[in-house]
């Protein structure tokens, strides 16, 4: 209940905001408490201007006896009061108004005004100083934005203005035969919205309600009407306007949709599910089971192929796992990588069934190329003394556990696709990367290293520019040399390898020694600026056979150099750029050339 009154109080807020006819609340002592937007542009000021002032500073100085006697007259009488007075701009210049006062009491039983105002200069220059009242009300019915209406003590709909045929398709004569609930035929919360705002009327002079009136071709338009009650020759009628807030409606929805859903995947979000959670947690739902998934290789996905790729795979997932689901089982996405599903009425074995449902469908399922990959972990509530957050973090717990091994191969495979991708994007990568593993092995080999070690330094290399999946096809192909934008982005190959492999257990080791390929034995290097035996031996091993196969191997620039002029090449840095020991051993003992 205290959300449906919110929900009301923020549609309340809004109408007011958006309203077209100008709104006032003067406070008992006349100091204006609210305006509206409508109301303020019709003094030439913001809302936040008027608000504190009082309204006589607005008034004219000879319409502020008329103003006070319309007031005195509202209070005394407690009916809808109207009157024609002129009003002063903020430029000075003074503008004819027509006012609609309502007395209504506040929560500290305080008298309050609600004014709706009209801005009638242009009718008043039209028609000249001697308009009379009923030409001048005749002009406001036919000229305002909304539905004007006045119904009579039957309920019958007696006097309207043109709004009414544009907006309920019926026309003047099918109009004046109208009652006021033949607009809500089978809507009984309609009605009763409407009826409860007629009688607050007649009780407290002023009354509003909101319902879905119905137009003659059978669609709705959602409405926010008023009404103010008056008597005349002994008859009760009461008077009002209507509010087309279809479009306040939609933005109100939207606000609701995405307070309770994720906006990526259109699962329910964090707050649903808590909410959710409390209002399932009862004995009659028992036996409670909570899922929880978690996608295997994100990160890695978002390091190597960009966030969009990553955005598809989440998107993908969310679908799998509600195809996967029952129509009454709750699916909702944590955030990052994280999804639950609460199952109510559900044991082991049948939350066993929905879990290998969702999986079977992941498998045959991909996000170009890499396969979709979902680990689970689930507890169920079996007794209502089992405390629903202790159930959440043992499904937590059996989560991580069956994680450790799903995501370790998941990631592993998912390495081996993005070489595959990579050689895919450039064909002379794939030879590059080759060459380059085995003179690292080479090298290794004659340094006399732990077979482990050469094996290690071999992968190394291989693996050496795998980053350069995160760069652009089209910087990577390109025949020119690199203009310095995108020569900065070529060096970030080093740091984004090192992201996609320190992610996955087996290669973390390699990651460090590919991040510092790169650096220099001088320190001038990237991207730490690494010096001298600072960097990893496999690192500085790494360095020298990329550069050795980058100068002797057909280059997108450059020519290609020859072995002797690529030795002369390795000597002449060796110490700046290379370190002069494993530079000396390359040559000497791999190259077999006399250093």
């Amino acid at each position: 209940m205290a959300k449906a009154k919110q929900k009301k109080l923020r549609a309340q807020e809004e109408i007011f905001d958006l309203a077209p006819v100008g709104y006032l609340i003067i406070s008992d002592e006349g100091i204006i408490n609210d305006a509206n937007l409508a109301a303020a542009t019709i003094l030439g000021l913001s809302p936040e201007d008027l608000s504190d002032q009082p309204i006589l500073n607005y008034i004219f100085e000879e319409d502020k006896g008329s103003y006070f006697q319309h007031r005195r007259e509202l209070f005394e009488e407690a009916q809808a009061q109207a009157c024609v007075i002129r009003m002063v701009k903020k430029d000075k210049n003074i503008i004819w108004v027509h006012i609609v006062a309502n007395a209504v009491k506040n929560e500290n039983g305080l008298q309050i005004c609600h004014l709706a105002v009209t801005d009638i200069t242009s009718i008043k220059e039209t028609e000249g100083e001697l308009l009379k009242e009923k030409a001048l009300t005749d002009a406001i019915f036919s000229s305002a934005p909304g539905m004007i209406y006045l119904y009579d003590d039957q309920s019958r709909l007696v006097r309207f203005n043109s709004r009414h045929e544009e907006m309920t398709g019926y026309s003047s004569e099918e109009l004046s035969k109208m009652s006021l609930l033949d607009w809500y035929k089978g809507d009984i919360k309609s009605q009763t919205a409407v009826l409860e705002g007629i009688k607050k009327a007649l009780e407290e002079g002023f009354g509003e309600a909101e319902a879905n009136l119905q137009r003659k071709d059978g669609s709705i338009i959602p409405m926010y009407f008023t009404a103010s009650a008056f008597k005349l020759d002994g008859k009760q009628f009461f008077t009002g306007l209507g509010i087309d807030i279809t479009n306040q409606k939609k933005r109100e929805e939207e606000i609701i949709y995405l307070s309770y859903h994720d906006q990526l995947t259109g699962l329910y979000n964090r707050r649903f599910y808590e909410e959710e959670l409390m209002r399932l947690d009862k004995e009659r739902n028992l036996p409670l089971t909570i899922v929880m998934g978690d996608v295997n290789g994100l990160k890695l996905i978002n390091d190597s192929f960009g966030h969009q790729k990553g955005d598809e795979l989440l998107k993908k997932v969310a679908d799998i796992i509600k195809k996967g689901c029952r129509a009454d089982d709750i699916v909702a996405r944590l955030g990052g990588d994280e999804f639950v599903i609460i199952l109510p009425k559900t044991d082991e074995l049948e939350t066993s069934k929905v879990i290998d449902r969702i999986k079977y469908l992941a498998l045959n399922e991909k996000v170009d190329s890499v396969g979709v990959s979902i680990s689970f972990g689930f507890e169920t509530k079996n007794s209502e003394e089992e405390n629903i957050q202790r159930i959440f973090k043992d499904a937590e717990d059996d989560l991580y556990r069956k994680k450790l091994y799903e995501s370790t191969s998941m990631r592993s495979q998912t390495i081996d696709l993005i070489m595959s991708t990579l050689y895919e994007k450039n064909n002379r990568e794939m030879l590059h990367s080759k060459r380059v593993s085995e003179i690292c092995k080479s090298i290794a080999t004659k340094m006399n290293l732990h077979k482990e070690i050469v094996n290690q330094i071999k992968t190394a290399g291989l693996m050496h520019d795998i980053g350069k999946i995160g760069i652009d096809e089209n910087i990577l192909n390109k025949k020119e040399k690199l203009n310095n934008s995108e020569i900065k982005e070529i060096n970030k190959h080093s740091e984004i390898g090192y992201r996609i492999l320190s992610s996955v257990n087996e290669f973390s080791e390699i990651a460090d020694h590919i991040l510092e390929h790169q650096e220099r034995w001088d320190g001038t290097g990237y991207p730490k600026g690494l010096k001298g035996e600072e960097i990893s031996m496999q690192g500085r091993i790494i360095a020298i056979a990329d550069a050795y196969d980058a100068m002797t191997s057909q280059r997108t620039y450059g020519k290609i150099l020859s072995e002797d002029e690529a030795i002369s090449e390795i000597k002449r840095c060796a110490g700046f750029q290379f370190d002069p020991g494993i530079a000396k051993i390359f040559i000497e003992k791999v190259l077999k050339k006399p250093w």
